[in-house]
């Protein structure tokens, strides 16, 4: 009974296939790590908590909404304040995850060595 049971339910349930849709596998940082943005053109500079990280890409939350497509400057430091790496962020991603927050995310234009990446997950 329970198997007969079991196999209608199963038919039912069809599992999904985790498909990563981003070019490499994100990892959530170690410890508190913190970026700064700026659009270019801009003097101006924005904090953000990063969220995940990936040898492509990057995920932050931020008080200010960037557009879609948007090129924005990027200062990633480490914890611990003894390294640091510039790149540019394409934006893919960005919406509201609280009130005063935004979630933004998007590839590198040019990928990350390992050697760059470690110090902040470890």
């Amino acid at each position: 009974m329970k198997a007969s049971l079991r196999s209608r339910l199963s038919a039912l349930v069809q599992r999904r296939i985790h498909v990563e849709r981003r070019g490499g596998k994100r990892v959530e940082p170690m410890h508190r790590t913190l970026c700064l943005l700026q659009m270019p053109g801009e003097t101006s500079q924005t904090t953000a908590i990063v969220q995940n990280l990936s040898l492509k890409g990057i995920g932050v939350h931020v008080d200010r909404e960037y557009t879609v497509g948007a090129t924005l400057d990027l200062l990633l430091v480490n914890a611990s304040h003894t390294f640091s790496v510039t790149l540019e962020l394409k934006v893919v991603r960005c919406f509201r995850a609280a009130p005063n927050l935004y979630f933004v995310a998007g590839p590198f234009t040019r990928s990350l060595r390992h050697e760059e990446v470690v110090p902040f997950i470890l």
